[in-house]
């Protein structure tokens, strides 16, 4: 077995472990504490700390707000906000699993909503998405007259089971969301999403549309939109929205890509190529824009220049597959036997089955 591949199994386990585990570990750092009793002092001390720590979380330096959490934590260990606090900090900056950690210590001393939806959150950004769903049931158990909670509950049940790929409880619970908070956008938009995945093009439709009656600016929403009406065959419509997300976000890498796309299908190869270059411009590393680019190059004969293209694609995403079927078409064209084979095997290798019929007709 791979030794790399070893190591993240292993940093894998430790870490789920350490989640599953972390809560007895805690209650007896708590009951360390019963002890211990604080002066009038130690308590202004700590509180003081703790503000510092706000003031610098508030401020988006994270590292700094950790350091002074733990001042805080340090004097007064039964500290549920410093926790809770702590944990967001460490949520900002990635780590997961140490969010969990402090989410933990915080709901062992206090039980709140605010707490169980806020770890439930860290769960699913750590993929962690049964552990998630219980966080989230539970703020809604433990206040359901609190709609602001309940609506966030509901909307990122709605995300895990989006993760999942089960839409249809996603839909459902999306749709609770917007029940609690009918100024919900972002919940009609991922909902809209779902009916995307589905097929359900028109609802969709509608959930973006009313999502960007109540947030005006959301430029993944006009994105989305033009998707949809792209697989309606609406290329203008599909157009407007890719322009008006890009009007909006004028670094939106993944609008300018799509808006190539239906130029391209227009047959308005210099529009699409300017799309494509924009892209690329704006995120050098978006292997998908240097395939399109590619594909564009191939139509209009440039084999050369394409397999410029696609190699930039593959070097960055080794798994493209249609970069590697496309790559070896203008060997072919290019008198490369050779080298045409090599890529189409590697094509079915990573799963695309058009390779496979240039293999059986070119490479026997």
């Amino acid at each position: 077995m791979n030794k790399i591949f070893l190591l993240l199994i292993i940093v894998f386990i430790s870490n789920t472990f350490l989640i599953k585990n972390v809560k007895s570990q805690i209650n007896t750092n708590v009951l360390q504490d019963t002890i211990k009793v604080l002066t009038k002092k130690d308590k202004q001390e700590a509180e003081k700390k703790y503000n510092q720590g706000v003031i610098m979380l508030q401020s988006n330096k994270y590292q700094e707000s950790i350091a002074l959490f733990d001042e805080a934590i340090k004097i007064k260990t039964k500290f549920p906000e410093a926790f809770y606090n702590r944990a967001t900090a460490k949520f900002e900056l990635d780590n997961y699993v140490g969010a969990i950690q402090d989410y933990n210590y915080a709901i062992i001393l206090t039980q709140t909503s605010k707490y169980y939806l806020a770890r439930g959150i860290s769960k699913y950004k750590y993929k962690e998405y049964k552990g998630a769903l219980r966080d989230f049931n539970e703020a809604i158990n433990i206040d359901s007259t609190n709609l602001e909670y309940v609506a966030e509950s509901y909307y990122y049940n709605g995300c895990v089971n989006f993760e999942m790929k089960k839409y249809d409880k996603a839909i459902s619970a999306y749709s609770k969301a917007i029940s609690k908070k009918q100024d919900y956008a972002f919940a009609y938009h991922d909902r809209g999403s779902c009916y995307r995945m589905t097929e359900k093009y028109q609802d969709a439709l509608t959930d973006y549309r009313k999502a960007i009656q109540l947030n005006p600016k959301m430029a993944i929403a006009f994105n989305n939109m033009g998707s949809v009406k792209k697989l309606l065959k609406d290329y203008q419509g599909a157009i407007t929205d890719y322009s008006s997300a890009i009007a909006l976000d004028t670094i939106y890498y993944v609008a300018y890509n799509n808006r190539g796309i239906v130029f391209k299908e227009l047959g308005q190869f210099d529009n699409a190529k300017e799309d494509f270059d924009n892209a690329i411009r704006v995120n050098p590393k978006y292997a998908i824009a240097y395939g399109n680019r590619g594909n564009l190059k191939f139509k209009n004969k440039e084999y050369e220049q394409a397999i410029g293209d696609y190699n930039k694609a593959i070097n960055l995403n080794p798994n493209y597959g249609y970069g590697f079927l496309n790559r070896g078409i203008c060997k072919e064209m290019l008198r490369d036997s050779e080298g045409a084979c090599k890529d189409w095997s590697k094509a079915d290798e990573l799963g695309v089955s058009a390779a496979g019929n240039y293999l059986n007709a070119q490479c026997k």
